[in-house]
């Protein structure tokens, strides 16, 4: 976890701005270099070889880097270096990185193993090279002016509105916010600030720059599933690599669980769990208590966070401003108040579990639908009826099947509250797809689940882990989400995925050979990262909820229907009734104020 920041023209003042805007997510060195054609910043978070020679930016021959993240193969890459006679001053990936892409150049990217955004200048041919991981697990933005040809990156937005004189709504992601609870375009909220995408390479030479798609999933849709248990206990081992302290965010369910057992493997019990209690709210503890069970049983120590009401209104506003964008996802604030109890520099969680492995009740239902969709006698008749399940009988593709699904099927009501409200469709979604661009288009659960991995996953999960737990200085580490994991069993037909049971999980669970040890203690029904949010909404917290959709708090009533969305926050304190759509427009509310907007 670092900081990384620089432009192509040289400007000591604006990278100490952007330096001290990123220093939270690496306080522990500043540095910066400069030339009259480049200038970068760095912000690190020591983790591997903590030593000052490990410091970036880090020099090599011509070469400068900066770079976000951790290379899980390192110590693999550094013995066939040293093999081609490279010889190395310290003992961090950041300095096989550099040593790497000067042996191979841009196709040294290909063979890193890792989480990472990467800024490589070439000091002779005054080039700038750009990558971010293929998950999408850390962040990286960039700004070009056409006018002044000057190009501007970041590993937060905030570094790159410093520079710019005027800051624009984009409109386009209210549209895929009221859509999806997300921003799921290239650019950001803010107009002219864009995200590198995952996978993706930039080039900047000669006031032009160049994308091009270098990293791609390599899926193998007949992998041995028996490999499991070794390729889990491999990969993973690689993860927990770190020359400081780590901790565990652990929960009553699978996967947090699994990642358990391998550091137990790796790490015996030195490390902490981290769970979440809710305040007055008994329905929602037994997560927390099967966590806190397992953690008495393995002799690790545990640390417990209550989370109140209060913790809600109170850190809405402050949510926003370290996400930088409107977050729908309410468990971020059980995120942030997790970030301020963790002392450790790593935090593993079992994000991405359920993701690669089915772990979803909607998983199974898109599955039982897309057997039906086979031999379904009205596939060539178009449905549009009332009756949502109804409508599905005609789906004919994969993109029509994720929409399905989507969070387009959760909102029941942001027609009504989002003025201007534009229905993301199939076709539109070529303005919004990346890995899955063009994919086949078989109505079948495993292309739902890659089209999920290439938007939900970066644009909701991840991004909301690394900046919450980023601006106190931790790395959020998913060991589901190595890439060879992904690559081995996301795309395994879908009846592997399930058997002839219907078992979610059913890899997982069958052909991971510690489950034994944990299947006597994790929940049975999958609960997910739930919170008492919805309840808070209609009581403790309606009042909160009632100020901020209001005009006398901000006047967005270009975007925002005030007096329907008055009438959804009193239907939900009757009756349930869309909180989640709620929240999605606190969010945006406290987001467009405090930019102006």
């Amino acid at each position: 976890m670092c900081g990384i920041n620089g432009f192509n023209f040289k400007d000591l003042s604006l990278i100490k701005k952007m330096m001290a805007l990123t220093y939270s997510r690496g306080p522990d060195n500043q540095d910066y270099f400069e030339t009259e054609e480049y200038t970068v910043g760095h912000n690190r978070l020591s983790i591997i070889d903590p030593d000052k020679r490990s410091n970036q930016p880090y020099y090599f021959k011509n070469f400068i880097l900066s770079f976000n993240g951790e290379i899980y193969n390192y110590l693999e890459i550094k013995k066939k270096l040293i093999l081609k006679g490279y010889n190395f001053q310290t003992t961090s990936d950041t300095e096989v990185i550099i040593k790497l892409f000067d042996l191979e150049g841009i196709n040294s990217f290909k063979k890193l193993s890792g989480i990472f955004s990467i800024s490589i200048y070439d000091l002779k041919l005054k080039k700038l090279y750009l990558v971010r991981d293929v998950v999408g697990v850390k962040p990286l933005y960039y700004h070009f002016d056409l006018n002044t040809k000057k190009f501007i990156f970041s590993s937060l937005i905030k570094g790159i509105l410093v520079h710019l004189k005027n800051k624009q709504l984009n409109y386009d992601a209210i549209n895929s916010y009221s859509n999806f609870n997300r921003n799921d375009y290239r650019e950001t909220f803010f107009k002219n600030i864009f995200k590198v995408l995952p996978g993706e390479l930039i080039e900047v030479h000669n006031g032009n720059f160049k994308k091009t798609k270098i990293l791609n999933f390599e899926f193998t849709k007949n992998s041995n599933k028996n490999e499991l248990n070794n390729d889990i206990s491999e990969k993973f081992s690689n993860q927990f690599l770190s020359d400081v302290p780590v901790a565990l965010s652990l929960s009553g369910g699978v996967d947090s669980n699994i990642v358990l057992q391998e550091l137990l493997k790796n790490k015996g019990t030195n490390f902490t769990n981290y769970s979440v209690t809710f305040k007055n709210a008994n329905n929602f503890q037994e997560d927390h208590d099967v966590a806190k069970r397992i953690s008495n049983y393995y002799g690790v120590k545990f640390n417990s966070i209550e989370i109140n009401s209060h913790d809600f209104k109170d850190n809405c506003e402050k949510i926003v401003d370290i996400v930088e964008e409107p977050t729908g996802n309410q468990n971020a604030i059980s995120n942030l108040i997790i970030s301020k109890n963790v002392t450790e520099k790593v935090l593993f969680s079992g994000d991405g579990g359920d993701e690669v492995f089915t772990g979803y009740n909607r998983y199974r239902s898109i599955y039982i639908l897309s057997l039906f969709l086979k031999i379904n006698p009205f596939k060539n008749l178009y449905l549009k009826t009332k009756n949502k399940n109804l409508n599905r009988l005609s789906i004919k593709n994969s993109r029509s099947l994720y929409l399905s699904f989507s969070e387009q099927n959760v909102f029941k009501n942001a027609q009504n509250v989002y003025k201007n409200f534009t229905l993301i469709k199939d076709n539109d979604l070529d303005q919004i797809l990346n890995h899955t661009l063009n994919l086949d288009n078989q109505p079948n659960l495993s292309n739902v689940m890659f089209h999920d991995l290439d938007t939900w996953v970066p644009n909701d999960i991840l991004i909301r882990n690394d900046k919450i737990y980023g601006n106190k200085g931790i790395e959020a580490r998913v060991p589901f989400l190595d890439k060879s994991i992904i690559d081995s069993y996301l795309m395994l037909s879908d009846f592997k995925k399930y058997g002839p049971f219907f078992k979610s999980k059913n890899i997982l669970l069958k052909n991971y050979k510690n489950y034994k040890n944990i299947s006597k203690f994790v929940l049975k029904k999958k609960l997910g990262f739930n919170s008492p949010f919805a309840g808070w909404l209609r009581k403790e917290i309606y009042d909160f909820g009632k100020e901020v959709l209001s005009k006398d708090y901000y006047n967005s009533s270009n975007i925002i229907n005030f007096e329907f969305s008055k009438k959804l926050l009193e239907k939900h304190r009757d009756e349930y009734c869309d909180p989640y759509l709620i929240w999605n427009l606190i969010s945006l509310q406290i987001f467009l104020r405090k930019n102006n907007f």
